[in-house]
């Protein structure tokens, strides 16, 4: 479920998607727009989306 704005009648939702380090392969699954895309715990280096994480996928 996602926050409704105020005023607006618009809901927001936040996407599942995994980040991963392209320096040294870290993986952290975030939500968005709620956060940021993080730098890397282990390096400092700035992750990158590695993956969307929506149900109902076939491969």
């Amino acid at each position: 479920m996602g926050q409704q704005d105020k005023g607006k009648g618009k809901v927001e939702r936040y996407e599942a998607i995994e980040v991963k380090c392209p320096k040294c392969g870290y993986l952290s699954i975030i939500y968005i727009p709620k956060e940021d895309i993080p730098k890397c715990p282990e390096c400092g280096t700035q992750m990158v989306i590695n993956e969307l994480l929506d149900e109902g996928k076939s491969y």
